[in-house]
């Protein structure tokens, strides 16, 4: 299973954003290089789940508008309802607003 959000935050670069969710969010977020999508962070939050976070943000006002896919592997034995209020949880404590599902991408 895959779903994809969208969300707006202050930092420009996916370097920035990596530092401070990987200070705030209790999660370990690595830099990435993937030939279709570019640079972009990931975390592996639970067994079989990956959120990847794409570079290519935005610009939206003094903000920036940033693209994520959340991948549920067959492994995955957490609840998707579980991961999203994870994910959310953790993109609030670094500011992020504006979040919304959106067609997904991979």
């Amino acid at each position: 299973m895959t779903g994809a959000y969208e969300f707006v935050c202050k930092e420009p670069s996916t370097e920035q954003l990596c530092a401070r969710l990987n200070r705030a969010s209790g999660w370990n977020w690595t830099l990435g290089d993937s030939y279709w999508y570019g640079d972009y962070i990931a975390s592996r939050p639970f067994p079989g789940v990956r959120i990847r976070i794409v570079d290519f943000p935005e610009r939206v006002g003094n903000e920036y508008r940033y693209d994520a896919d959340v991948r549920l592997g067959a492994e995955c034995r957490t609840p998707v309802e579980e991961v999203d209020q994870a994910f959310r949880t953790a993109l609030a404590q670094v500011g992020v607003h504006r979040i919304r599902e959106i067609d997904p991408f991979d």
